[in-house]
Formats: structure tokens, C-alpha cells, sequence
């Protein structure tokens, strides 16, 4: 084991040291970053790029969310909601873009609408209908086709961040000197990494940094490796195995791991066999063993859900062939699910695992030829709102609703939740609909999941946004 880590170490060293040659010699303020996902879109916002964007600091969005899911002021200022499809925001005066254009109105509803246009839809708006106009200099109109009382949360989402208009070419964009952040990105060469510099015009005040150097380095230990190497300053995302002698903050995110039990074909069709499966896993020990603490027990789909009283049926599978399936992307879902089959041998059911990267499992996942997967899903992806999570994955016209369950008490429950406006009492509508899904153990919570972001000690003032959209900010700094 010790030559092997000292190995790895070396590899690191080869990998990152010409990497990041130059990059002290520029000053001790600027920051060494290792992300795990390269850009795939030539960090076009509209897709799985738009995340970087604003997790480097590059682009901003109108609107961001507070750890609780509720909207806050970003590049909007305030909002109100001056009818049922159309909202009025005020957007933030004395922003400028990195090309030295002003943010206005006009240039904020012509990044909205190209969104909108863009293919395919960003799903923060896929389907809403979402169009724009300036109503002023800095005075926005955004409407929707029907009535929706989550547009704020919506256009938080990193996809619908908002950049100078000639970043927009045609069908085409580019965040190349077209941000609002407080660094700013120098060209689309960006394979195998960025080389970003301050922006001095930031509106919130001079970023503390110089700049920052980020590589993409897909092996989660090769990143953890780096950073005990001193090749890094920061490491996302760090592993658990790749813990050791790492200063690591953890945030809880908004992500459970669960079993979902495809309840349209035996076994799991029959309401005592899932619940055997409840009543074979033990969500505290998953948490301490596989993930080594790292982890929170479940009581729910969402975190804060209040424990259940459940009642012991005594169900036992009596040699019942099942099928259970996770993908290995995520390093501690083949863990889990060797844990869950014992569990479930013990309750007499005899099971099948299969473990594959998520592009090959997910046309069977689909089609629903499993008949029990170990699922690590996001709660909170593109608007954080709870409803529409649970319209999408448990409502009979739910488009990912992998367990196949209908049932028009829980449809009910869960449109209660959609109708309200107020966010606090749709979170709240949305917790007793959680309860109805819960009813059905269709879904197994076992544990809610942390991120771990490792960093040296001269590090400080990183963002630990639980929806993963932030990380580097104008405050984050280098002692």
C-alpha cells in the first residue's frame, strides 16, 4: 500500500507539476484548482458546462439560493410578481461585463431568451415557456406561459447565467470575456485546463485573488494525491478512500441515496415485499461502514424529514430473484450495494448485482428492466424546489419516475404542493407529499450524501454552497 501511494503521488507530480509551472511564480495570491469534469460543451452555459461556470467565478446568474432552497439577490436585486405568469425584476445597476459592457435590462432578457431558444431547453425552463423584455434600463419582464411561482428559483439555475451580448453568436456562445464574475476566463482553451484572471471591474468589490489556475483531473484519488503533494490548493470532490492526511470541509448536500423498487412487475409490485426490503437495510450502518461516517442516515427522501414509526411487518422474500443494480461512477455505490444484497439475502432474497458506468446501465434503468436500483439522486437539481421533484419522480406523468408508481392519493398530495405559492408553505406542502411517497416504500432512503472539498491551510473563504454551484468566490483568498 505504501508503494502504491507513493507511486500514485509520483504520477501526480509528473502530471500536475508542468501544469502549474508558472503559476507561483505569478504571485502567492493566485489559486491552484483541481476540478473532476472536463468541459464537454466548450463551456457553453446551456449544458452540463454551466455548472464550471459559476463554480469558478466566472459568469453569474440572476438569482441564487440560500442553503434552505429559498431565492436571494445576485445579478437581480429584488423581484415581484406582477401577475400569474409574468414577474418584474430589477436588475443590479453598476455591473459591468468582463468585455467592459454594461449589465442592462435588455442584455439580461437576451441571455434569458436565447436560453430558451438554445437546444435542447435548459431543464430549468424545459417546458415552462420562459420569454423576456426589458420594461426599462434596468427593469426586466419575464413571463411564463402558465403560472409559476418557482420562475425566481428557476432562473437560478448556473444554466441560465447571464453574459455580455457578444458572447452570443448566432446559435453559438462563448463565455470568453463575456462574465460578470470576479475572474474572468481568457480564451475556449480549455481541455485541459484555465488560466483565469482577476477582474478588477468586479461589482461586489476587487476579488481577493490574483487568479486562478484550474486543471480537470478526473481520478478523484489522483486529485486528493495532489493536494498532499502541495501541486494543488484545492481538490473538489475528494473520494473518502482518498481522505487520509487531507483538510477536507464537508458539506451535506441536498442528495440521498436510495433503493428504488420498480413496482410495475414482480416482486416489488407486491406491498410486503418492498416492505421487506425497508426493513432489511440499515441506513446508520451504511453510514458508518461504507462511507465511513461521511454520510447522514436517511429518514426520507429530503433531509429534515422527521423519523417514521414503523411498524415491523415480519415480510420475508421466501427465495425471491431480484436483480440490483448501481453504477460505479460514484465511488461508494458499488459499496453500497454489496451491503444492501446481504441485507436482503438475510430478509431470503436471492439477488443478481450489477454495477456499470451510468451511460451503459441507463437504457435498462429506463426501460425498467431492473428490479431494484441503488439510485443517488439530487433533490435540488435546477430550481431546488421540492415539488417539482416529486411531480418528476413519483407522479403518475412523472418523466423519471423509475419506480412506476401511480397512485392518484400521492398525484393529489403532490399537486397540493405545486399549487401553492409561497415557498415556505410549498416546502412544507412538499414534506407531507414526501410522507405519501414514503408510505408506498417504492423508495428506500439510506443515506444523505456530503461533498468533500479538500484545500490547503492557506485557503480560506471558499463557498460551501450545498447545491454545488459555487465555490470560488471575490472572498476566497490565500493567506
Amino acid at each position: 500500500m505504501l508503494l502504491r501511494r507513493t507511486l500514485l503521488a509520483a504520477a501526480v507530480l509528473s502530471l500536475t507539476a508542468g501544469c502549474f509551472a508558472g503559476s507561483q511564480a505569478e504571485g502567492p495570491a493566485r489559486l491552484r484548482v483541481t476540478l473532476p469534469f472536463a468541459p464537454v460543451q466548450s463551456l457553453s452555459p446551456w449544458g452540463d458546462d454551466g455548472v464550471t461556470l459559476t463554480r469558478l467565478g466566472i459568469a453569474e446568474t440572476l438569482v441564487r439560493l440560500d442553503a434552505d432552497g429559498k431565492p436571494q439577490p445576485l445579478l437581480a436585486e429584488s423581484w415581484t410578481r406582477k401577475s400569474p405568469t409574468t414577474w418584474s425584476f430589477r436588475v443590479r445597476g453598476g455591473v459591468k461585463f468582463h468585455d467592459g459592457t454594461a449589465l442592462t435590462a435588455a442584455a439580461a432578457a437576451d441571455a434569458l431568451n436565447r436560453a430558451a431558444a438554445a437546444s435542447p431547453v435548459p431543464r430549468a425552463i424545459k417546458g415552462v415557456g420562459v420569454s423576456a423584455k426589458a420594461a426599462g434600463d434596468l427593469d426586466l419582464e419575464v413571463s411564463t406561459v402558465a403560472p409559476d411561482p418557482t420562475l425566481p428559483q428557476r432562473l437560478s439555475s448556473a444554466n441560465l447565467v447571464v453574459l455580455s451580448p457578444a458572447a452570443y453568436q448566432g446559435e453559438r456562445v462563448s463565455p470568453v470575456k463575456a462574465g460578470t464574475g470576479p475572474f474572468v476566463l481568457p480564451d475556449l482553451n480549455v481541455t485541459a485546463g484555465a488560466t483565469l484572471s482577476r477582474f478588477d471591474g468586479y461589482w461586489d468589490g476587487v476579488p481577493a485573488l490574483s487568479g486562478v489556475d484550474v486543471r480537470f483531473v478526473p481520478d478523484g484519488n489522483t486529485r486528493a494525491a495532489a493536494l498532499r503533494a502541495g501541486e494543488v490548493d484545492v481538490a473538489t470532490t475528494v473520494p473518502i478512500s482518498g481522505l487520509a492526511n487531507v483538510t477536507a470541509a464537508e458539506v451535506p448536500l441536498p442528495r440521498t441515496v436510495s433503493v428504488l423498487l420498480n413496482t410495475a412487475k414482480p416482486p416489488f409490485a407486491d406491498p410486503r415485499l418492498r416492505a421487506a426490503v425497508r426493513e432489511a437495510v440499515d441506513p446508520a450502518a451504511l453510514a458508518k461502514g461504507v462511507y465511513e461516517g461521511h454520510a447522514d442516515p436517511a429518514t426520507g427522501v429530503f433531509r429534515g424529514t422527521a423519523p417514521r414509526q414503523i411498524t415491523p411487518t415480519g415480510a420475508t422474500a421466501g427465495g425471491q430473484k431480484i436483480t440490483l443494480a448501481t453504477w460505479s461512477d460514484r465511488p461508494e455505490l458499488p459499496g453500497v450495494v454489496t451491503a444492501v444484497a446481504e441485507s436482503l439475502r438475510g430478509k431470503g432474497f436471492e439477488v443478481e448485482q450489477v454495477v456499470r458506468k451510468y451511460s451503459q446501465l441507463e437504457p435498462d434503468l429506463l426501460a425498467g428492466n431492473f428490479d431494484a436500483v441503488i439510485f443517488s439522486r439530487s433533490y435540488a437539481m435546477d430550481s431546488g424546489d421540492l415539488a417539482a421533484n416529486l411531480s418528476l419522480d413519483f407522479s403518475c406523468s412523472g418523466g423519471f419516475n423509475l419506480v412506476k408508481v401511480c397512485d392518484p392519493a400521492l398525484d393529489t398530495a403532490i399537486g397540493q404542493a405545486l399549487a401553492l405559492d409561497d415557498v415556505t408553505a410549498r416546502r412544507t406542502a412538499s414534506m407531507r407529499a414526501q410522507d405519501a411517497v414514503l408510505t408506498t416504500n417504492a423508495v428506500v432512503p439510506l443515506v444523505h450524501e456530503r461533498t468533500m472539498i479538500g484545500r490547503s491551510g492557506a485557503v480560506s473563504g471558499l463557498s460551501t454552497d450545498p447545491y454545488e454551484r459555487l465555490l470560488i468566490t471575490g472572498k476566497t483568498r490565500m493567506s
